[in-house]
């Protein structure tokens, strides 16, 4: 952050204080830049940087103390945002977008600030605008993994599958759940008819889960030509999973399984129905 004015005391100080936080000493951080603080009482970063301290450690009242003594200096992106934040963390988000919009207009380029606005117009359903935050992200970050996620889901929500499959292939390198990604492909490609690279990645998401190789050169071998030979088996394999999942508890082997038969007998709501609901599940 800029120090522009501050005397080199306070900004020595400054320093001291930030290289103690960087290493985790966070008591004596807070110690010193309460002294920068005391040397200079307009140092908005020193205060900032209290409030970022008290938030990572989960004190948000002195997070937003601190923060507000930012404030009243002067207004600051940096600070308007990480205000909107704690607010946004606590669930408050109509307020904290107040703050993050404020942000935006004093630095309209502030990836962050315009990443936690498209996240609240999400969080509200109202897509178009969340859209609009999104993209000034990805205008500033292409590769944003969780602006390019989400524009995906929204893309794919909208029945844009092809969008939604160019925001994946953005961060399907940096994906951790390599099946997950391979399963939102698998979809985008089965809504848009081409049953091969449905197939392709959906078996590759199979794939990823212990014991599946016999499954996946099943599916690699189910062309759509023959899918329809196979509708009675596929039938059968259906009632014996279904059954089964009402006897015993559910298990991500069973599920995904039978989430695949779904896709390949057209059910393909029914397979998302049961993918999103254990998802869901094993999430609460």
């Amino acid at each position: 952050m800029k120090t522009v004015s501050v005397p080199a005391e306070a900004v020595n100080i400054y320093n001291r204080a930030l290289e103690m936080s960087n290493k985790g000493d966070f008591a004596t951080a807070l110690t010193e830049y309460k002294r920068a603080c005391e040397l200079h009482p307009q140092f908005i970063e020193a205060f900032n940087n209290i409030g970022e301290i008290h938030a990572s450690m989960g004190n948000s009242d002195l997070a937003l103390k601190a923060y507000n003594d930012a404030l009243k200096i002067g207004k600051n992106y940096r600070v308007l945002l990480n205000i909107g934040v704690e607010h946004y963390n606590s669930g408050n988000h109509n307020e904290a977008l107040g703050y993050f919009l404020d942000s935006i207009t004093l630095r309209p380029d502030f990836l962050e600030s315009n990443y936690y606005a498209g996240l609240v117009y999400h969080a509200r359903k109202e897509y178009d605008d969340a859209v609009k935050y999104f993209e000034n992200v990805l205008e500033i970050d292409a590769q944003h993994y969780r602006a390019n996620y989400l524009m995906a889901h929204i893309c794919y929500d909208t029945g844009e599958y092809k969008k939604a499959i160019a925001h994946l292939d953005r961060i399907s390198p940096l994906a951790e759940d390599r099946a997950f990604i391979d399963k939102f492909y698998g979809f985008c490609h089965y809504y848009l008819g081409d049953y091969k690279k449905a197939v392709k990645f959906l078996s590759e998401a199979l794939a990823n889960q212990p014991g599946y190789s016999e499954f996946k050169s099943y599916l690699e071998g189910l062309t759509y030509e023959n899918r329809m030979k196979e509708i009675g088996d596929i039938d059968k394999a259906i009632k014996d999973l279904e059954k089964s999942l009402k006897k015993e508890d559910e298990t991500l082997s069973k599920v995904s399984r039978l989430s695949m038969l779904y896709i390949f007998k057209g059910e393909n709501r029914k397979a998302e129905k049961l993918l999103t609901g254990y998802r869901d599940k094993m999430a609460s």
